[in-house]
């Protein structure tokens, strides 16, 4: 397989990984809209495994982007600094990965929205909650309102 046959994969990979990052996180909004904990929980795990395959994803592009002699071209750019025939190559790839990328921004950006929201719904209710609290304690005494008996 050419480097470019490669960098073809590789853009497919990353398109097939944002597809996934996507579905997660329209499960993320879902399960903040149920107040479900325990599936946004697992949500955010699965995010962190696929933390770990980009990472993995972006060494192999380094490799390749080196072998290819474009050193750190970014991910994005490597189309531009390829020759037209090899651009024509992976041109289906990219463009699966730049769709794909796209929705999972979007859907990142709507994921985001909502837990804040709800971030901050949650935290007016505590304060609400924090306020009312008190009053609905029973008044403790101060130091010296009760007579001290020492014999």
């Amino acid at each position: 397989m050419t480097h470019i046959e490669e960098l073809g994969k590789l853009f497919d990979d990353f398109a097939k990984l944002f597809d996934q990052l996507s579905v997660i996180q329209q499960e993320k909004v879902q399960a903040t809209n149920q107040d479900d904990l325990q599936a946004l929980e697992h949500c955010m795990q699965r995010e962190q495994a696929f933390s770990l395959q980009i990472r993995g994803m972006q060494r192999k592009k380094d490799q390749l982007s080196n072998a290819l002699g474009l050193g750190s071209v970014s991910l994005r750019e490597i189309p531009d600094h390829l020759s037209p025939s090899d651009r024509a190559l992976i041109a289906p790839a990219m463009k699966k990965f730049r769709a794909a990328y796209e929705l999972y921004a979007s859907a990142a950006a709507a994921s985001r929205a909502i837990l804040e929201t709800t971030l901050q719904e949650i935290e007016h209710a505590l304060d609400e909650a924090g306020k009312a609290a008190p009053q609905a304690q029973s008044p403790r005494p101060q130091q010296g309102s009760f007579t001290d008996i020492k014999a």
